[in-house]
């Protein structure tokens, strides 16, 4: 859907042809996640904005909506967002299959006797 609203803006020349159309996405993010999306010393984050070239904000503070979730914001060229969006899913992921490594870890609860 991006990749289609991004053509049409250039398309219909909404922006003269020497600009650079810019684009802001939005992606929902586990609050307990937010964190590994920012790094240590803000670290991923930078690292998400050199290798993308686009902007992305995780703000400090956001409160968590009614699904424990915060809004991670990407400004950029579309081919900026698509990078940093894939980048954060990828991160994401490493996230779920963490947790899932540690709960098979730990095993089901113990009964006492």
């Amino acid at each position: 859907a991006q990749g289609r609203i991004y053509g049409k803006i250039k398309e219909e020349n909404f922006v003269s042809p020497k600009e650079e159309v810019k684009l802001e996405a939005h992606i929902r993010v586990p609050s307990f996640a937010a964190g590994r999306v920012i790094g240590k010393g803000g670290k991923t984050v930078n690292e998400l904005q050199n290798l993308s070239s686009a902007e992305v904000v995780v703000p400090r503070d956001q409160t968590p909506d009614e699904n424990d979730q915060v809004v991670v914001k990407i400004t950029g060229h579309f081919y900026a967002c698509q990078v940093a969006q894939r980048k954060i899913q990828e991160i994401l992921t490493q996230v779920k299959q963490h947790q899932q490594q540690k709960a098979l870890q730990s095993g089901p609860p113990q009964s006492r006797r």
